[in-house]
């Protein structure tokens, strides 16, 4: 990078000029020439100053400005910017005068290029303190959830290595000619090697214990406050609210005191740039240390389940019976596109409901709807009826697996929930890799999940993509971000309650009227691929066909598969332990004009049954599936 200071840049201009630029940057006019320009060249390398000035800019100057900040250099020709960013302007007239403007801001002057033969005479620099101030500054932001976040992020930062030297030795290696030396990269080598080894050692589980039962006694409860109510990050004040201590710690002497023993840190989180609300005098405790010390929270204290709610592959079984509707009666929608209350009355009455009341029937059907416009199973023909696509017959014929993974790929792009869709979208997928690594039909806590998910989501969050993300909104003016730390973890948890759970990937449980604990259910187990199903026990479903059509269903490993083939051509009566369905002509002909023949009815029935199934039921069965549809 080419390095033209301040003080090069002043020497060609008039004394106007000058007092101009220390007028600029708030010097006090008593000062010597030399004095003045020096203490300019420091106010251009507070990055506190620099950015609130920079904020003060016309939106039009401002991106003028970050022609100079790019990987183009702080020394510009004037032809070539205009090249690259002339789009923004009316014409050259506008440009110039631009330009004017931020040499009149004191940001920006004009210089002779001294490359003999170039054809272009006039470019224009920004000072070398301006540029890399502005330059360390955004790297530091970059790293800054990470640093403040993550123990790795810690020792990188305050241990190990100066990113911004690193950074600026890089650039200054091919201006002079000269490469590292055998000696220097065996050096930086085992400098990474050691980093890597001291950062293993102490996230070892013993090591992690040793230090949390070291802290102080205030300092402890306050750690255990903050992982118990927080998931280990939020804001000093909403803590000591929650905790309510006779005498409250100085905030200085908690962040000394865990960055001391490596547990965490109290810091300001930056946030609203990246679309949170920002949590000033936050007590982090570092993601590391939060993932062991909520696991064993969970292991020593389990959680109290007095209901276990589940609801298998219900949400499909839904979808089947609301495009099987379709096929048989017309289905009628009002110009806004939503269904007329009297479909939604009685098709919502044959959906299968949710256990617990998560989601209500109404609620249910428009999950259903949704689902099935937004993914062309169905379409809206010209007469305002609904009618199911050959998207929608292939749906109704595919395995429950496929269709449970059509339905959670929807979901995790739902937007129609609570939170800020860019952020939750993206938390999802993280709790869905947890949720993939936690151990089937094992309670835990209900909030562990959500605050490891949001942890682990801004730990390793692209800042520069979301900063970019959220400055059209900015720019907009009159956006506020409105979500915080713990309502980013309560919305989450309101998907997996409407969303996860009516899914069948996991099960509730219950305490006292409230939710207290999760567990990955043998279907999620089996659809994320940590434990197929069918490997759990190694049983089967059987089946008791009575002779008034009853059939009772005794649940094993495939019980989901099953119950969801039944659901094809039976009604069920009642979910429970033990699965009621009810076997009539009219479900058994809808079952055959599905695709199910009656042969294969028979099978499945003759197969999983405990006893041979009654004559009666065998000869009625065939009847209804040879005679031929009204």
């Amino acid at each position: 990078m080419t390095r033209v200071s301040l003080r090069t840049l002043l020497q060609g201009v008039g004394d106007d000029a000058v007092r101009e630029c220390l007028q600029r940057w708030s010097i006090a006019p008593g000062d010597s020439k030399t004095r003045g320009v020096a203490r300019a060249a420091e106010a251009m390398e507070n990055d506190a100053v620099v950015f609130q000035r920079m904020g003060a800019l016309p939106r039009k100057l401002q991106d003028l400005l970050e022609a100079f900040f790019g990987d183009g250099g702080p020394v510009r020709g004037a032809h070539t910017l205009f090249v690259e960013v002339g789009r923004h302007f009316k014409n050259r007239f506008d440009f110039e005068a631009a330009l004017a403007a931020l040499q009149r801001e004191a940001f920006v002057w004009p210089v002779r290029d001294r490359a003999g033969g170039s054809a272009e005479q006039i470019c224009w620099a920004a000072p070398t303190e301006l540029v890399e101030c502005v330059q360390k500054a955004r790297r530091r932001r970059q790293h800054h959830l990470q640093d403040s976040l993550t123990l790795q992020g810690f020792l990188d930062l305050r241990f190990f290595r100066d990113r911004d030297a690193a950074r600026d030795k890089a650039k200054a290696a091919p201006k002079n000619g000269k490469s590292k030396s055998g000696d220097d990269k065996a050096a930086e080598d085992k400098a990474a090697d050691h980093a890597r080894k001291i950062y293993k050692l102490y996230t070892l589980d013993s090591a992690i214990a040793q230090r949390l039962q070291k802290l102080p006694r205030t300092v402890g409860e306050i750690v255990n406050g903050a992982l118990q109510k927080h998931g280990g990050v939020g804001p000093w004040d909403e803590l000591l609210r929650d905790l309510e201590p006779t005498d409250p710690p100085d905030p200085a002497f908690v962040g000394k005191a865990l960055e001391e023993a490596l547990v965490g840190t109290v810091a300001d989180l930056d946030l609203a740039r990246i679309g949170i609300q920002p949590a000033r005098n936050a007590i982090v405790v570092f993601h590391e240390v939060a993932l062991y010390a909520l696991r064993r929270r969970g292991e020593e204290q389990p959680p109290q389940v007095a209901e276990e709610l589940s609801c298998g592959g219900d949400m499909a079984t839904n979808v089947t019976r609301f495009l099987r509707e379709l096929q048989q009666s017309k289905v009628l929608f009002t110009a806004d596109g939503d269904l007329f209350k009297a479909s939604q009355k009685r098709i919502a009455q044959m959906l299968l409901p949710v256990p617990g009341g998560f989601l209500g029937e109404e609620a249910l059907l428009e999950v259903v709807y949704r689902f099935c416009l937004h993914r062309r199973l169905i379409d809206r023909r010209g007469e305002r009826a609904l009618r199911p696509t050959p998207a929608g017959g292939e749906f109704d014929r595919a395995p429950l697996a496929e269709q449970v993974k059509m339905l959670l790929a929807h979901f995790v792009e739902d937007r129609t929930l609570s939170g800020e869709p860019w952020h939750q979208t993206r938390m999802r997928r993280v709790l869905l890799r947890l949720l993939r690594r936690a151990t089937p039909m094992l309670w835990q806590d209900v909030s562990i999940l959500p605050f490891l998910a949001r942890n682990a989501y801004l730990a390793q969050i692209d800042c520069k993509q979301a900063e970019e993300f959220f400055s059209a909104r900015f720019k907009g003016g009159g956006y506020t971000p409105t979500e915080t730390l713990q309502q980013m973890c309560w919305n989450l948890l309101l998907w997996v309650r409407k969303r996860l759970y009516p899914l069948g990937l996991v099960d509730v449980g219950m305490h006292g009227g409230r939710v207290t604990a999760l567990r990955l259910s043998r279907l999620g187990a089996e659809l994320l691929d940590t434990e197929p199903a069918g490997k759990v026990g190694g049983t089967r479903s059987t089946v008791i066909v009575q002779p008034d059509f009853e059939v009772l269903l005794f649940p094993g490993d495939d019980v989901h598969d099953v119950v969801h083939l039944f659901d094809r051509f039976a009604r069920r009566t009642k979910t429970d332990h033990v699965h009621q369905f009810r076997l009539e002509e009219e479900t058994v002909r809808a079952g055959v004009a599905d695709g199910l023949s009656g042969s294969a009815i028979l099978q499945e029935l003759t197969d999983r049954a405990r006893a041979p199934l009654p004559q009666n039921v065998l000869y009625t069965l065939e009847e209804w599936t040879q005679k031929p549809a009204p």
